[in-house]
């Protein structure tokens, strides 16, 4: 059985190497398939036929899809995503600083949605047809139907504008405090290294607004599959052996029904996240959050080919490395996977 889970646990590391390449192919060609020229861009305004060629040929646009293709390949073989030209720094330098403030928010995200989704599901799941059950599908039709940048304006003018409760949507951190000591990047997690609560407290409210935006796209699915799991669950022979032996309700839901109702559970959240992740270049926006997204949406305007890459190639490799992580422990948890390997 352990040989038979190794052997699928390979296979599923080897079906992530086709799979960023093909996201490197589709990547290089969306961008050169975008609208617009960028040595006319960045030539400026007042460049002349001559000077634009010049700049086309410096960014070496003027040689065949295939040659700047493998150039590119051979850039990411030693490890070089390119330069941005919008910021003339290079792309892996901005997208290591940006990418802390971006992962902080879509985990803290992610977080608020599975501690309300779940209970939801499962209040679904225990009074399934009734008032309760009902209005929990609405809360999270209407938080999955609403627009990511329409919630974000809406929750800013209500939470900041009119009731003053939120801090102003300036970014990570207010201007009269000064960043904490860079440890993992995420400020909340750093102020508290620094035994700084006055720093995590300002951190943490800066947090809340984007965050809570970003998580009301992720109940819907979260909440409907942790209720039909868990109806699945509670409808099945052991539960209902459980229940004639006398065992407490608590232990029956929460231990017996949750424990397999959470299988399923993990592939949801695994693409919820990448949902997520494409998701928070709006909510940064709206925000100011000072993230990957806000310098992908910034390069995509500027048709900076180095930048949108490596954006999009990121963001791939996060999302095949979380679902790879969730497929290697469904295969460890779940004693039917591998048997027939």
């Amino acid at each position: 059985m352990l040989y038979d889970k190794a052997t699928l646990i390979l296979k599923r590391l080897l079906l992530a190497i086709p799979t960023l390449l093909g996201v490197l192919v589709i990547s290089f060609s969306l961008t050169r398939a975008l609208p617009g020229d960028p040595a006319v861009y960045f030539a400026g305004a007042m460049a002349d036929e001559a000077s634009i060629q010049q700049v086309r040929e410096q960014l070496g646009l003027d040689r065949t899809l295939a040659y700047q293709f493998i150039a590119y390949c051979k850039n990411l073989a030693q490890g070089e995503l390119g330069q941005s030209l919008s910021t003339g720094q290079s792309v892996s330098s901005e997208i290591s600083t940006r990418l802390p403030a971006s992962l902080e928010l879509t985990l803290f995200a992610l977080f608020i949605a599975l501690v309300t989704s779940i209970p939801l599901g499962i209040l679904s799941a225990l009074k399934p047809n009734t008032w309760i059950d009902h209005l929990c599908r609405i809360l999270v039709t209407a938080g999955a139907s609403t627009p990511i940048f329409f919630s974000g304006l809406f929750l800013m003018f209500v939470f900041y504008y009119l009731l003053g409760w939120a801090p102003s949507p300036i970014g990570r951190l207010d201007f009269i405090y000064l960043a904490p000591t860079h440890v993992t990047g995420f400020f909340t997690i750093d102020a508290l290294l620094e035994a700084d609560f006055e720093t995590f407290y300002a951190a943490l409210s800066q947090l809340i607004l984007p965050a809570i935006t970003l998580a009301l796209c992720a109940l819907a699915p979260i909440a409907r599959m942790t209720r039909s799991s868990m109806i699945t669950a509670l409808g099945s022979e052991y539960v209902k052996a459980a229940k004639a032996n006398g065992i407490k309700s608590s232990v029956r839901i929460y231990v017996y029904a949750l424990q397999n109702a959470s299988l399923p559970l993990l592939t949801v959240i695994g693409l919820v996240f990448g949902f997520l992740l494409g998701g928070n270049v709006l909510v940064e926006k709206v925000y100011s959050w000072p993230g990957v997204g806000t310098f992908a949406i910034d390069a995509l305007v500027a048709s900076d080919y180095a930048a949108i890459q490596g954006f999009v190639l990121i963001m791939a490799v996060l999302f095949v490395s979380l679902n790879l992580i969730i497929d290697i422990l469904y295969t460890l948890f779940d004693p039917r996977m591998g048997r027939n390997e």
